[in-house]
């Protein structure tokens, strides 16, 4: 079984594959709202994910026009391994707004290194023109 909370633009969605009683691939949807809280998600997965899965299967018994997918192959488990490490290098979604701080937060270290890189600089050239000042005082003698 596996649960995928997904942002579709307005609303968050949690889609929920899983094998059948027939050994085939089934998946239900479920709308969780504008903004979901881990407890809601925590809440869903605890005490209704598995009345959702049996509602989904009471419905496939009644349609008729049941599609069955062929079942997949097991995967070597090196490459298992390879798709997990990828799927956790993949950028968790999360909030409009917590997106937006982190930009803001971006844009700030950027400014930041930027003016400590300008003010190192200017330090440079002012000790530069020092010691030139200092040589120039120096060979005049005084």
């Amino acid at each position: 079984m596996k649960l995928t909370i997904y942002f579709d633009g307005s609303y968050w969605y949690g889609l929920i594959e899983y094998e059948g009683v027939e050994e085939d691939y089934r998946a239900c949807k479920y709308l969780f709202g504008v903004e979901p809280k881990t407890s809601e998600v925590e809440a869903f997965i605890v005490n209704q994910i598995d009345h959702m899965i049996y509602l989904n299967d009471q419905k496939l018994k009644k349609s008729s026009n049941q599609i069955s997918i062929k079942k997949e192959k097991k995967m070597n488990p090196k490459k298992m391994q390879r798709e997990i490490n990828r799927q956790k290098k993949q950028p968790i979604l999360s909030t409009a707004a917590q997106q937006s701080m982190k930009e803001a937060q971006e844009q700030f270290k950027l400014i930041k290194r930027k003016n400590s890189k300008e003010r190192k600089e200017q330090m440079k050239r002012e000790q530069f023109l020092l010691k030139q000042e200092k040589k120039l005082q120096k060979k005049r003698g005084h």
